[in-house]
């Protein structure tokens, strides 16, 4: 993605590296060519990764289209897809020779095109975290936040086109200077940095906090239902459409068993609805290992709706939700360093090469944590049940 030291003063940096030589020393690394291999190897990773999910995402699409509607897989596909755009311009800043020769319309370009495919990625990830955040962690209405995702990739694809556009529309003669490999602009450093924090680094800043705190609240939510004895609540509340077929498991619960759920209800101890939060707070050991879930089916006889208990297992619900906090986590890897690197006029030489390497390998993160999406083991286990 774009580089940490775009949101710095680098006029200033300049004078310095004219007039110290210890200043010029510490950031000649910068044009080394071990350095440009390296960091081209990771963004060339990372659009090899993003390109290997894009087909993995086309395939499910055409042979599996039902677990398309599945958010997570779907953020997947877009998060792939910016993280192909970021490695592209990250290929392209390295290639110090193509730089130059760019007037002002083609820096402009490509560095629009760096803002864009990083925040693309943000608020996408952003999103995952809000779905998981009013699923797991609240009481809002499942219709409510199920309905709230048709609006999340047009919503992060608009703010993630305008806010780089107004951004760029500010840098007039704008100019590359690749001893820092960084793009700077005739104006003010106070200007400058107004204009990347306000349009750029300040919703990577607000993602970064957001997404560690659920993924934080929620890994201890989880622990304390595994740690927990308690194992039967009603209607777990899903982050996004499953098939609960699938989470069924083959046993049922015996009648003994069910009814003591029931008196369970009757007298208020689980209520219909709860979030995990309320029932990692649970005391009372249970017999069952699952989720006592009502769904709709309908009749046999008279095609009428009726209501049917289905008993979900507890451990591949909870697996399922734990692999979707890893969503959470890419963009506090991916960006910290990116952040924390425009928080301070001169970063160290550490902070910006983790920096620079985290943002230009996100593609691979995002690969990885593809495949641990809990919708991958299900399509398998579908295609090996059809050969066989």
């Amino acid at each position: 993605m774009d580089s940490p030291l775009n949101g710095l003063d680098v006029s200033g940096l300049e004078g310095l590296l004219d007039n110290m030589a210890e200043v010029r020393e510490r950031w000649a690394f910068v044009v080394t060519a071990e350095y440009r291999v390296a960091i081209q190897t990771l963004a060339s990773l990372s659009l090899v990764s993003s390109l290997l999910v894009l087909c993995v995402m086309l395939w499910v699409r055409l042979r599996h289209r039902s677990y398309f509607k599945r958010l997570s897989l779907r953020v997947s596909g877009y998060v792939a897809f910016a993280d192909l755009l970021s490695a592209i311009s990250e290929l392209l800043m390295m290639n110090t020779n193509l730089m130059l020769r760019q007037n002002e319309h083609g820096l402009r370009f490509i560095l629009w095109l760096s803002m864009f495919s990083s925040l693309l990625f943000v608020f996408l990830t952003l999103c995952m975290a809000i779905q998981l955040h009013l699923s797991t962690l609240t009481r809002v209405r499942v219709g409510v936040y199920m309905k709230l995702e048709q609006w999340y990739v047009p919503l992060s694809t608009l703010a993630s086109v305008v806010l780089p556009a107004i951004a760029v529309a500010q840098m007039k003669g704008v100019m590359w200077v690749p001893w820092m490999h960084a793009f700077n602009w005739p104006v003010d450093a106070w200007k400058r940095k107004l204009v990347l924090w306000s349009c750029h680094f300040v919703w990577i800043t607000i993602t970064v906090v957001y997404t560690a705190c659920v993924a934080s609240v929620l890994a201890m939510v989880i622990r304390r239902m595994w740690r927990n004895s308690v194992d039967v609540v009603a209607e777990p509340r899903v982050p996004e459409k499953w098939d609960w077929a699938r989470l069924t498991a083959s046993v049922r619960p015996s009648e003994d068993t069910m009814a003591s759920h029931d008196t369970e209800l009757s007298h208020g101890t689980v209520s219909s609805g709860s979030t995990l939060h309320d029932v990692s707070r649970g005391s009372e050991p249970k017999v069952m290992s699952g989720y006592v879930l009502t769904l709709m089916s309908n009749d046999a006889l008279t095609g009428r709706p009726i209501a049917v208990r289905s008993y979900v297992d507890k451990k591949r619900f909870l697996r399922s939700v734990q692999r979707l906090v890893l969503y959470p986590l890419v963009p506090v890897i991916t960006q910290l360093g990116v952040v924390a690197c425009n928080m301070t006029d001169e970063p160290s030489r550490a902070l910006y090469i983790y920096g620079t390497a985290m943002s230009a390998a996100s593609g691979v993160f995002n690969l990885a944590v593809f495949l641990l999406n809990p919708a991958l083991p299900e399509i398998v286990a579908e295609r090996v049940a059809r050969r066989s």
